[in-house]
C-alpha cells in the first residue's frame, strides 16, 4: 500500500510539474476558460485534479498531423489552387486557338488577294491578246512591251540605240540598217 500512495506521489509530482510548465509556456491567446494566473493558482494548489483539468480544457489543443491534412482538399475540385491553375491553362488554350483562327482568316484573306489580282492580271492579259489579234497596236501591254523593248513583229528582239530609235534587225523587209551616226 505504501508503493501505491509513493508511485501516486511521483506521477502527481511529474504531473504537477508537466502542468506547470505548460502552463507558463502557452501564450495568452491559447489559454480557454480561465487567466493563466488563476490556472496557475488551480495547478499549484490542487496538483493531480489542477493539473488534469488544465490538461483537459485549460489550453486550446494544436492541431494533429491528420487534422492538418484533413483541412486540405481532398479531390482537385474541392482545391481552390488547382481550380485557378485549371482555369488559367483554359484561358491560355482559349487564346492560342483565337491566334489561330486570326491567322487562318489572314492567310484566307491573302490567298483571296492573290488569286483576285492573278485574275485581274490574266484578264488583261487576254485582252492585250484579243487586241493584238484583233490588229489593235494601242493595247496596253503589248504597247508597253514594244516601248520597252519587247519584240519586233515577227517576235525578235528590238535593238534600240543611245537615242531611243529603233534599229532595224537584219531579218526587216526595209533592207540593211543604217550606220550609227558619232
Amino acid at each position: 500500500m505504501m508503493r501505491i500512495i509513493i508511485g501516486l506521489g511521483i506521477v502527481g509530482l511529474g504531473l504537477l510539474i508537466y502542468s506547470l510548465i505548460e502552463c507558463l509556456q502557452t501564450p495568452r491567446h491559447r489559454i480557454r476558460v480561465m487567466p493563466k494566473l488563476a490556472w496557475i493558482a488551480v495547478i499549484v494548489l490542487l496538483p493531480i485534479i489542477g493539473a488534469s483539468l488544465w490538461l483537459g480544457f485549460g489550453r486550446v489543443r494544436a492541431p494533429k498531423n491528420g487534422a492538418a491534412a484533413s483541412r486540405r482538399p481532398r479531390s482537385p475540385d474541392d482545391d481552390p489552387d488547382f481550380l485557378r491553375q485549371v482555369e488559367i491553362q483554359r484561358r491560355q488554350r482559349q487564346r492560342a486557338e483565337e491566334q489561330r483562327q486570326r491567322e487562318a482568316e489572314a492567310r484566307r484573306k491573302e490567298r483571296e488577294l492573290q488569286s483576285r489580282s492573278d485574275d485581274e492580271r490574266e484578264k488583261q492579259l487576254g485582252e492585250a491578246a484579243d487586241a493584238a489579234v484583233a490588229g489593235d497596236t494601242a493595247a496596253p501591254e503589248a504597247g508597253q512591251d514594244e516601248a520597252a523593248g519587247g519584240s519586233s513583229s515577227n517576235g525578235r528582239p528590238v535593238d534600240e540605240d543611245a537615242e531611243g530609235t529603233r534599229k532595224k534587225s537584219s531579218d526587216d523587209d526595209d533592207g540593211p540598217a543604217p550606220a550609227p551616226q558619232s
